[in-house]
């Protein structure tokens, strides 16, 4: 992964997994409200999303283009109805939907460069050189120059870069998820004890 496009593309991926997953968490204490069935659908589509995002697919008959802003649209849509529904009645956004927005808009962001970038290929082509290739030095001069020390360095780069928004996006959304309901009465971790069978308590083994 040493192009900017599947880079990308995994951010995206992991963006849209994060928000998704928050929105989720966020579906236990606000359904049916109508923000409850806003989450529930941002949500679902958002992990649906971000699983073809990763495995590069899409469905057929739509171009990266035209998918591209109807994903920033909804995703900027979504936000700003989460924001409006959180704040109405003099509500405050809280965590979990300050989350969902941020990794939301920041999947937008991310899919607008996407967006972008297959705009300009649709539109542009590159005129072959006199061997047949968009290359001068021929055919093996790309492959040669990605298995050398830049190459090298472009890969290492890409790798450290979704290391990073892994990161980024994991605390982001364990920061959303920690408001929820579900994660307010959540157990910490090394309290999962099974109950004492009748008769044995005060006993230790």
């Amino acid at each position: 992964m040493t192009g900017r496009t599947p880079l990308l593309r995994a951010l995206v991926g992991f963006a849209l997994l994060g928000a998704g997953v928050v929105n989720l968490g966020l579906v236990r204490g606000t359904f049916p409200a109508p923000a409850g069935f806003l989450a529930l659908g941002l949500g679902v589509t958002e992990v649906v999303t971000a699983l073809l995002a990763l495995a590069d697919a899409r469905p057929r008959g739509l171009g990266p283009t035209t998918l591209g802003r109807v994903g920033i649209g909804a995703l900027v849509a979504g936000s700003v109805a989460q924001a409006a529904l959180a704040v109405s009645g003099g509500g405050t956004l809280g965590p979990t939907v300050t989350a969902a927005s941020v990794l939301q808009l920041a999947g937008a962001g991310m899919l607008g460069v996407l967006t972008r970038a297959a705009s300009g290929r649709d539109g542009t082509s590159v005129p072959d050189g006199p061997s047949g290739s968009q290359h001068p030095g021929g055919p093996g001069a790309d492959t040669a120059a990605r298995s050398g020390p830049a190459g090298g360095l472009r890969t290492a780069g890409a790798l450290a870069a979704l290391f990073a928004g892994a990161i980024l996006v994991s605390t982001v959304a364990t920061f959303g998820l920690g408001a929820t309901e579900a994660g307010e009465h959540a157990v910490p971790h090394g309290d999962h004890r099974p109950p004492r069978p009748p008769g044995l308590h005060g006993h230790h083994p």
